[in-house]
C-alpha cells in the first residue's frame, strides 16, 4: 500500500541574462505505508534432510590402517580434527560415515586399504549440526494442539501487531449457520500464549488481543529460499483455554477444555434420528400415562378352569437401563405343570400367569410383596403391564432409579413364587444407569484472525481484516492420546541402551514387543505392542470412556478394559485393555467413566512364579504397559481360549506365524501401531510429553 502527497514548485519572476523566467510544477510524491501482508496458523517444521555438502579431508601423514584397532583409532582422530576446524559453524562430519570409508574393502580384495599416505584425499557428507526449522501455514488443527501465529508485514519492522483469534459461522447438523464455541461474533476465542517460542509450558490465556513482536528475519524462517530479508512475527500458542473442565452444565462452552469438545460433539440425541426417537419415547409414554391399571395388570384368575404355568426358558435380556423399555417373553405349559411344554396362549390365558419382582440381597420377608399388581410402584417400576403377544405371555416393564446397581429377578408363576433362579423361565437382570449418549459425529468449528496496531492506519486495517475474514482455519476434535507422558525406552531414536532396540516395538513381527509374534510355547500369537518403561510410570486414558472390567492379567500384574467414546471402525467404539499395570495403583473400578489423560493406574513389575522379577531384556529390571485394541465389532469377553484360526480375524493377522498359531483373542482385534504413533504426535503436539 502507498500514500501520495503533492509537492507543488513555483519559481516566479526569475531574472538572469537579461531575461525573465516563470516556473510551476506539480510534483506527486509516494510514499509506503504499514502493510499487513498476510496472517495465519502455522506449524513448527523440522527439516529432516541435513546433508550440506562434502569435506575433503587431508592426510598431513601416513597413515597404518590395517587392523580393526587402528582403524576405528584413524576414524575417530580424523573426526576430531574436522571437529575442530568447523566449531562454530553449525556443520559436522559423522563418525559413522568416516568409519564406513575407512572400512570399505580395496578394489578387488577382501579387505580394506591398509594404509593412508601424506597428502591422500578423503571426502565425507557434511552434515547440519542443528537441522534447519521453519513455520509453515496450516490450514486446520485439533484443539490442544500447539500451533503458531504468523503475520507478514512491510514498514512494521520493531512494531508491535495484535492479533484477536475470532469464530465465524459454519452449518450445524439442522444446515444452519451458526456460531458453535463463542456466543457472539465479536467474542474472542480463548488460547494458552507462550512468551517465546521455546517455550515447553505457560498458564497465560488470552482471551482477547494476543501481541506479534515484528521483526526484520531471514525469509527461510517461513521455508522460503534463503537470502532474502522480510518482516514477520511469530507467536507460539495452545489452541484451548486454561481450564480443563467445566464448573456447571451451564457454563459458557467457550471458557473450559472440556467446554470445547462438548460444543463440536454431536451425540446420538442430537441428531435427526435422535431427536426423532426422544420425541417417540415422549409420545409412547404420554400413552402409557393415559393407560389405566385395570388395563394393563389383568387381574388374577385363581379358580379358571383351564390353568396355565410358565414353561422353557424365558427371552429377555440380562441387562436393562433405567427408564427404558424392557420385555419379558414366556412360553406357557397347560395344566402338566411340568414347565417343558410350549403350548400357544390365548386370550384367556392372560389371567393365569403372575408376575414376581425380586431384588436380590433382599429379605424374602413376604412372597406377596414381589407381586406385580400395579402399574407402577415407587423404588421399583414406573411402569409393568403384562398381555398376550403372538401366543406367548410378555411382561413389559420399565425399571425404577433406586434400582441402578442392583440385581433383579424376574419370576412368571401361577401359585406361588419359589424366589429362586433355579428354572429356565427365571430371569435376573442387572440394572444399569443410561449411559452417556454416544458420540456419532465430531464436528469442526471455523476460526479467522483479526488484526490492528497503533503503527497501521485505519483503511488498511479494514482492508487486511477483510481479508483475513475469508481465510478461514478449521479446528477439530481433539484425537486419542498415547498412555505415557514419556516415549518408551523401546521406541526408535529413545533407546534406553542398545540392547532395547531388539525390542523395537515398532517393528513387524521381529520380537517379543510386536504385534503377532509368537510367544511360548510358541503357540500364540501376541496380540498387543508392548511398550517399555520403568515400573511405575503413570498410564493415562487415551481418551473418554468407561471402564469394562478390572481384573488379574499376568505375573502379578492386572489388566484395565475400557469402552473408549471413539470410533476406529464407524458405529463402534474401541475397547483397550491396558495390561501389566500394579494392581496396587489401579484408581478405577468396572462403571467408572474416565475422561481423555486421566490417570488410571501405573506400570506394575512382573514377577516370576519364583518370585523373580521378570527381566527383558536381560539383566534389565523394568516394566512395561501390553496395549490391545479392538473395533468394538464384537461383544463378549476379548480373551478366547483355544484356537481361533486367523483366518476368522476381521482384522488382525501374522503374516509369518500363522500358520497353527492363534491370536486366541476376540475376533474384532487389531494391530494398533498406526494409531500409537498418531496418539504419540497428539501428545506431543499438546505438549504433554515430557
Amino acid at each position: 500500500m502507498s500514500n501520495s502527497s503533492q509537492l507543488d514548485i513555483i519559481i516566479d519572476n526569475v531574472t538572469a541574462a537579461g531575461r525573465t523566467y516563470s516556473y510551476n510544477e506539480t510534483i506527486i510524491v509516494e510514499s509506503e505505508e504499514s502493510e499487513v501482508i498476510t496472517a495465519y496458523f502455522a506449524e513448527k517444521v523440522i527439516k529432516k534432510e541435513t546433508l550440506d555438502g562434502s569435506y575433503q579431508f587431508n592426510f598431513t601423514e601416513d597413515k597404518s590402517t590395517d587392523s580393526v584397532a587402528k582403524r576405528a583409532a584413524v576414524a575417530l582422530e580424523i573426526q576430531t580434527l574436522i571437529k575442530t576446524e568447523l566449531e562454530g559453524q553449525n556443520k559436522e562430519v559423522r563418525y559413522a560415515d568416516i568409519k564406513k570409508i575407512i572400512d570399505t574393502k580395496e578394489t578387488g580384495k577382501n579387505w580394506p586399504i591398509q594404509s593412508y599416505k601424506k597428502d591422500e584425499t578423503l571426502t565425507f557428507d557434511q552434515h547440519k549440526k542443528q537441522p534447519d526449522t521453519y513455520y509453515k501455514k496450516i490450514e486446520e488443527a485439533p484443539m490442544g494442539y500447539q500451533v503458531y501465529l504468523v503475520a507478514e508485514t512491510k514498514k512494521l519492522d520493531g512494531k508491535t501487531l495484535k492479533i484477536k483469534i475470532q469464530e465465524a459461522k459454519s452449518k450445524n447438523q439442522e444446515d444452519k449457520e451458526v456460531l458453535k464455541l463463542v456466543k457472539t461474533e465479536t467474542d474472542a476465542l480463548p488460547v494458552l500464549v507462550f512468551a517465546k517460542l521455546e517455550d515447553k509450558t505457560t498458564t497465560t490465556e488470552a482471551g482477547d488481543w494476543i501481541e506479534l513482536e515484528i521483526k526484520k528475519q531471514d525469509q527461510k524462517i517461513l521455508g522460503k529460499p534463503e537470502g532474502t530479508e522480510i518482516e514477520v512475527g511469530i507467536k507460539k500458542i495452545q489452541l484451548r483455554p486454561k481450564e480443563d473442565k467445566m464448573g456447571s452444565k451451564t457454563e459458557d462452552a467457550v471458557k473450559s477444555f472440556e467446554g470445547w469438545q462438548e460444543a463440536l460433539y454431536i451425540r446420538e440425541d442430537e441428531t435427526e434420528d435422535g431427536k426423532k426417537a426422544i420425541e417417540d419415547a415422549k409420545k409412547d409414554k404420554a400413552d402409557r400415562d393415559k393407560e389405566k391399571t385395570e388395563d394393563v395388570i389383568l387381574k388374577f384368575d385363581k379358580d379358571a378352569k383351564k390353568k396355565t404355568y410358565p414353561a422353557g426358558k424365558i427371552n429377555a435380556p440380562k441387562t436393562a437401563t433405567v427408564g427404558k423399555v424392557i420385555e419379558y417373553i414366556l412360553d406357557i405349559d397347560i395344566d402338566n405343570k411340568n414347565y417343558k411344554y410350549n403350548d400357544k396362549a390365548t386370550e384367556e390365558d392372560k389371567k393365569n400367569i403372575r408376575w414376581s419382582f425380586y431384588v436380590q440381597g433382599e429379605a424374602k420377608t413376604s412372597k406377596e410383596s414381589t407381586y406385580i399388581t400395579d402399574k407402577s410402584k415407587s423404588g421399583l417400576y414406573t411402569y409393568a403391564k403384562t398381555e398376550v403377544v403372538d401366543n406367548k405371555i410378555k411382561l413389559t416393564i420399565i425399571f425404577d432409579k433406586a434400582l441402578k446397581g442392583k440385581k433383579v429377578q424376574i419370576e412368571p408363576f401361577r401359585g406361588t413364587p419359589d424366589l429362586s433362579t433355579k428354572p429356565d423361565f427365571v430371569r435376573t437382570t442387572t440394572i444399569k444407569e443410561p449411559s452417556t449418549p454416544k458420540i456419532t459425529i465430531r464436528d469442526t468449528a471455523k476460526l479467522y484472525l483479526k488484526i490492528k496496531g497503533d503503527d497501521i492506519e485505519t483503511t488498511e486495517e479494514e482492508r487486511a481484516n477483510g481479508v483475513l475474514k475469508s481465510a478461514t482455519f478449521k479446528i477439530e476434535t481433539p484425537g486419542l492420546l498415547f498412555p505415557f507422558h514419556t516415549i518408551p525406552q523401546n521406541y526408535p531414536g529413545n533407546y534406553k541402551t542398545n540392547k532395547y532396540k531388539n525390542y523395537d516395538y515398532t517393528f513387524h513381527e521381529k520380537n517379543a514387543a510386536t504385534f503377532g509374534y509368537p510367544r511360548n510355547p510358541g503357540m500364540r500369537l501376541h496380540a498387543a505392542r508392548d511398550l517399555y518403561t520403568d515400573v511405575n510410570e503413570p498410564i493415562y486414558a487415551i481418551d473418554d470412556g468407561i471402564v469394562r472390567a478390572s481384573e488379574n492379567f499376568y505375573m502379578n500384574t492386572d489388566v484395565i478394559v475400557v469402552e473408549h467414546y471413539y470410533e476406529h471402525i464407524k458405529g463402534h467404539n474401541i475397547l483397550v485393555r491396558y495390561g501389566e499395570v500394579d494392581k496396587n495403583t489401579i484408581k478405577v473400578k468396572v462403571g467408572d467413566k474416565v475422561t481423555r489423560g486421566q490417570k488410571l493406574a501405573e506400570v506394575g513389575q512382573l514377577i516370576r512364579g519364583d518370585g523373580t522379577n521378570f527381566q527383558q531384556p536381560p539383566g534389565e529390571n523394568r516394566g512395561m504397559l501390553h496395549i490391545e485394541f479392538y473395533t468394538g465389532e464384537e461383544k463378549g469377553k476379548t480373551l478366547k481360549p483355544g484356537v481361533v484360526n486367523t483366518s476368522e480375524m476381521l482384522h488382525a493377522k501374522s503374516d509369518n506365524y500363522s500358520n497353527g498359531r492363534s491370536f486366541k483373542r476376540r475376533r474384532d482385534l487389531f494391530d494398533p501401531l498406526n494409531l500409537l504413533a498418531k496418539m504419540l504426535i497428539n501428545s506431543k503436539k499438546e505438549n504433554l510429553i515430557k
